[in-house]
């Protein structure tokens, strides 16, 4: 079984956070559990580079590579996610079938508080009003965060193309920002059915639990008790270090 472990960091800015702060631990994930490791700094496609949005997209390019083929999981991860050492390897952690593994970020801290959370952050308050907002229609209660992907490149690159394919240059003047590529690719995921939901220690959002953070939950503990820490939004970033 090969794995790669892939991120993707570009811009001067955004590749010297990723090294100052999360690639330490993403390359030692990566070596303790035998993966492959790649830090991606340049546009796999740069037709659409002058748009910042295009970035978010990068990420649906990594099953079509020339080396994309040599393995048997990609692991696609934000590079904005720090990773717990005692975190078990994610390629073998469910049966994946023929599906994308990724995590159901609208059950974060749990659906009942989250709803919460939308609701002090002026946001919608249903998963149906949040595709509504990209004019998706759909009755779901997940939204799913593509911070965390677990691919098979050779079951999934066409998918993964045709979603790119498909919205990238509406992505650029869209009026939802980096939120339209999760949206679009958990509509065309759920569409398809072509996920399994992972467990959310994989893709634990930090600024979700903080905003409703009725169990007083330190960030300390927050990355102890969970496997892959997501700082979304930037969220306590300055603590990172001392979690490490």
């Amino acid at each position: 079984m090969k794995v790669l472990l892939i991120t993707i960091a570009i811009g001067d800015k955004y590749v010297r956070q990723y090294n100052d702060l999360f690639y330490e631990s993403q390359k030692n994930y990566a070596l303790k559990n035998n993966y492959d490791f790649k830090v991606v700094t340049d546009f796999l496609d740069d037709t659409y580079k002058r748009s910042n949005m295009s970035l978010y997209y990068q990420k649906m390019l990594v099953c079509t590579q020339e080396w994309s083929d040599d393995y048997d999981f990609i692991i696609f991860i934000d590079a904005d996610i720090l990773i717990n050492i005692n975190s078990p390897p994610i390629h073998s952690y469910i049966d994946y079938e023929n599906c994308i593994g990724i995590a159901d970020e609208y059950s974060q801290p749990s659906k009942e508080r989250r709803i919460e959370v939308q609701k002090l952050m002026g946001c919608e308050t249903s998963a149906v009003d949040y595709y509504k907002l990209c004019d998706f229609n759909i009755q779901t209660d997940m939204v799913f965060n593509s911070g965390v992907l677990v691919l098979q490149p050779k079951i999934h690159q066409d998918f993964l193309y045709y979603v790119y394919n498909r919205y990238i240059e509406k992505s650029i003047t869209h009026k939802r920002g980096p939120h339209y590529e999760q949206t679009c690719l958990g509509y065309e995921l759920q569409k398809e059915n072509l996920y399994k939901v992972l467990d959310n220690k994989f893709n634990a959002v930090w600024a979700l639990t903080k905003t409703n953070n009725i169990e007083n939950i330190s960030l300390n503990k927050f990355f102890n008790d969970n496997y892959f820490i997501h700082f979304a939004g930037g969220v306590d970033m300055d603590k990172v270090k001392q979690l490490h």
